[in-house]
């Protein structure tokens, strides 16, 4: 890309870098799970939480809204002390935000704890991906892979679990239970041993000075300085927010649209499954997909490009959107099965293109906080999107509306990069 004084100095790779990547994995997603909880069981539970159905947007955005700035906060925790710390910090508010949900103390104290949620998640996929760093480019798809199946297990884990302890005990229960599940991640991330390679040391030169003498909203300019600096960065980051806009949207009303297309009740109430537990199956169709689909697709993308197999995601689940919203009933629900396992493809395969193209920068943390901050102004819009505007054009409109631009953003930074 650039002359030696733009890239940053990386540290020799690692022998086994798959199993410092399980390893943070795990902890994060151990951490996840209240925060993925709410996904399936707080549409279901606001009207007895005393919480309005219109506000349930806002406080599945709020985590969102906030690492806008996080975000930022961790990549220069992270440049400068390392890993170690704030990746365990993280891992301590996640378990703390977990166990206020489940205390009831109002509206006010869950949007603080969805914003401290927000910051310890800034924290948490910051480390997830300085440790796929130590793998180097060659197997970046992979491990951003594997990261991301093991973090969903957790996710699903959650949603399946959680949504039938809230069928059979409530609300209240079944966050308690799951908080106690996140408090296992604090010991993990203690027990890391980050290696030199999670780290890219920047290079100091007369337009970038070292983090350590900068003021931090310096800092924060200088990132965003990077990030724009170059039009391949600009796409990235472009895409970043639209992939996150379309998969938000779909996700947070997932639990409403199983509820409007089978009533009251499933098909399979008579085996104890009620809407909140299969509202966690679907979203654990999601986050199960990480798993099993995300390492094989992200493996695939070494071998053929990221943005080739990217490009050919998005524009399938295009198609399966428009599917799913012309022929209704149970092909409907297959299409949104396939597209709920495009999209971990999707996400894989970006998330590693953007890791590539983060070590060819001068400051590789602070151009991957601006990447995720980007990503998340994507996926704190779309609940909002789609708990109103949504509600008055809906679901169906907005699906085909924002799997429109994602198809044509990808397919288009594809086109540019291969010219």
């Amino acid at each position: 890309m650039t002359p030696e004084s733009t890239t940053s100095v990386a540290p020799a790779r690692i022998a086994r870098p798959a199993w410092l990547v399980a390893l943070v994995a795990a902890v994060v997603g151990l951490s996840i799970q209240g925060d993925s909880l709410l996904y399936g069981i707080l549409p279901l539970a606001a009207e007895g939480l005393g919480i309005p159905l219109g506000l349930v947007g806002l406080l599945l955005s709020a985590n969102r809204l906030v690492r806008l700035v996080s975000n930022t906060w961790a990549s220069t925790l992270y440049e400068k002390f390392g890993p170690r710390l704030p990746f365990i910090a993280s891992a301590v508010l996640g378990f703390l935000t977990a166990l206020i949900y489940s205390a009831g103390w109002g509206v006010v104290v869950f949007v603080l704890a969805r914003m401290a949620w927000g910051v310890a998640w800034s924290g948490l996929r910051q480390g997830g991906y300085q440790a796929v760093w130590t793998g180097g480019p060659g197997v970046a798809g992979r491990l951003m892979g594997l990261l991301w199946g093991i973090i969903r297990l957790g996710s699903a884990i959650s949603v399946v679990v959680g949504g039938w302890i809230f069928d059979q005990y409530g609300y209240h229960p079944a966050v308690l239970v799951i908080a106690g599940i996140t408090a296992l991640a604090i010991p993990l991330a203690w027990a890391v041993r980050w290696p030199e390679a999670a780290t890219h040391r920047p290079v100091s030169s007369a337009s970038s000075a070292t983090p350590s003498k900068t003021p931090a909203k310096a800092r924060s300019l200088e990132g965003w300085r990077v990030a724009l600096a170059d039009p391949a960065q600009r796409w990235m980051l472009f895409i970043g927010l639209q992939k996150l806009l379309f998969d938000s949207i779909l996700v947070s009303t997932a639990a409403l649209f199983l509820k409007q297309q089978l009533g009251s009740e499933t098909p399979l109430a008579a085996f104890g499954i009620g809407i909140g537990t299969a509202a966690g199956l679907v979203l654990a169709l999601r986050w199960l997909s990480d798993l099993v689909v995300g390492p094989l697709l992200g493996a695939l993308s070494d071998r053929m490009g990221q943005l080739p197999l990217a490009a050919l995601l998005v524009v399938g689940i295009l198609i399966a959107v428009i599917g799913a919203v012309t022929l209704g009933g149970v092909a409907s629900l297959l299409c949104i099965a396939l597209i709920l396992i495009a999209s971990t493809g999707v996400n894989v395969t970006l998330d590693a293109a953007a890791n590539r193209l983060s070590v060819t920068t001068p400051r590789p943390h602070l151009f991957i906080g601006a990447y995720t901050t980007v990503s998340d102004a994507g996926s704190a819009v779309g609940p909002l999107l789609a708990y109103s505007l949504g509600a008055v054009t809906g679901f169906g409109t907005l699906y085909v509306a924002a799997a429109l631009v994602q198809a044509v953003a990808v397919t288009l930074f594809w086109w540019r990069s291969s010219r």
